[in-house]
């Protein structure tokens, strides 16, 4: 992504409370790539918000979709250019990186909100990431990766309680994602995937990086103790093996320590994986002990915090959840801190990146990595590009 970062000269600091006041509700988005998984999920959710929803994507409208209901721009230049609260770039990395260099470049001089998919970068590409913390930084946009459950109104009752506590202390955390992307009878199952720890197991290790950023006061405070990476895995079986010129993670255990704080984790996409988005915390807050078990996954949704059931929607939209928080945030948050705190930002982006290489390297090198802080983390050379094959 080095081209993000030529011919930007770096600008004075952004006047972020001026920023922070021209941001009112969102009642417009723009979808690029708007026919895809994710594009389609963002324009479905928009349209039941009410907003009004612009949408790019040259290739074939879906035929169950009111073509009505959205506005379509057929010109690439033109969409970029759109008068627009929220633009979605539900877009592969290579394809996100053209429509990236066209809103920073417009950035330089008005705020935009921009919200992009992981991963932030394809895995043998780990250099696009810095050129991208770097790019943004000049710019007075707001790009914030679309880590569904950080933004899902479970999470910040989660944060809430725990800030109820002076002192909190998380001693474990389990976590869970899988669903079955083996079988050959879901058509989405063709969709061509990275190593799943840059794919699903970056969700585990978002969450884990905001929930512990929060309560430890940054991000760097919470690797500011060590971090620990132990993990295995075991081979994507697609039922499109042709699209893969070679073999991707599709399984991975692992053990990750945040200084005291131990970190059980499984990720799956094998056949038969159930489909659950499951987390249990564990800990003490002003030396009672808690526990807090929540599941993010539509349709099963539910939050217990010792035992009591929190009376969350179980079939709530994880994608309206996306829209409406962007929305709670661009009101209440000046931009410098949503860039700079525990919010999924690009720099906390890198971070997650960074972790799910240390996961690929520990199941490649079957080996306990540690790193002493934020610092080795970025540095961190997980050295995919010279090592395709999976374990």
């Amino acid at each position: 992504m080095e081209e993000l970062a030529i011919n930007q000269p770096r600008t004075t600091a952004v006047d972020y409370q001026v920023v922070t006041a021209t941001m009112d509700a969102i009642s417009s988005i723009a979808v690029a790539g708007a026919w895809g998984y994710i594009g389609r999920k963002f324009v479905d959710a928009s349209l039941a918000l009410g907003l009004r929803v612009y949408v790019y994507d040259p290739g074939g409208a879906p035929l169950d979709l009111d073509l009505g209901a959205v506005r379509r721009v057929l010109d690439e230049e033109e969409f970029y250019r759109l008068d627009v609260d929220l633009f979605h770039l539900a877009l592969h990395p290579q394809h996100r990186r053209v429509a990236l260099t066209k809103l920073l470049d417009r950035a330089r001089v008005e705020p935009l909100l921009i919200l992009g998919e992981k991963p932030m970068a394809a895995p043998e590409q780990p250099d696009d990431c810095a050129a991208l913390v770097e790019a943004v930084r000049n710019t007075r946009a707001a790009l914030l990766f679309d880590f569904p459950e950080l933004y899902d109104p479970m999470t910040a009752r989660i944060v809430e309680h725990l800030d109820g506590f002076d002192e909190v202390v998380i001693d474990e955390i389990h976590i869970q994602r899988s669903k079955d992307r083996e079988d050959p009878d879901n058509p989405r199952n063709r969709k061509t995937m990275v190593h799943i720890q840059f794919q699903e197991s970056v969700h585990c290790l978002a969450f884990i990086l905001h929930l512990l950023g929060r309560v430890r006061g940054g991000v760097a405070s919470a690797l500011a103790d060590g971090l620990a990476v132990s993990a295995s895995a075991e081979p994507y079986v697609p039922p499109n093996p042709d699209d893969y010129p070679y073999v991707v993670d599709g399984r991975c255990e692992f053990e990750l320590k945040f200084g005291a704080t131990a970190v059980h984790g499984h990720t799956d996409f094998k056949r038969h994986a159930p489909f659950r988005k499951k987390r249990i915390i564990r800990g003490a807050g002003d030396g009672r002990p808690f526990e807090i078990e929540v599941d993010y996954l539509e349709g099963a949704k539910y939050l217990l915090i010792n035992g009591v059931d929190q009376g969350c929607d179980r079939a709530g939209s994880s994608y309206e959840a996306v829209v409406t928080t962007l929305g709670k945030w661009r009101r209440e948050r000046r931009w410098e801190e949503l860039m700079t705190a525990a919010y999924p930002s690009p720099a906390f982006a890198h971070l997650t990146y960074q972790l799910s290489g240390a996961l690929w390297r520990s199941c490649w090198d079957g080996r306990r990595i540690e790193l002493a802080n934020q610092s080795q983390l970025l540095a961190f050379d997980f050295g995919i590009a010279d090592r395709r094959l999976s374990v």
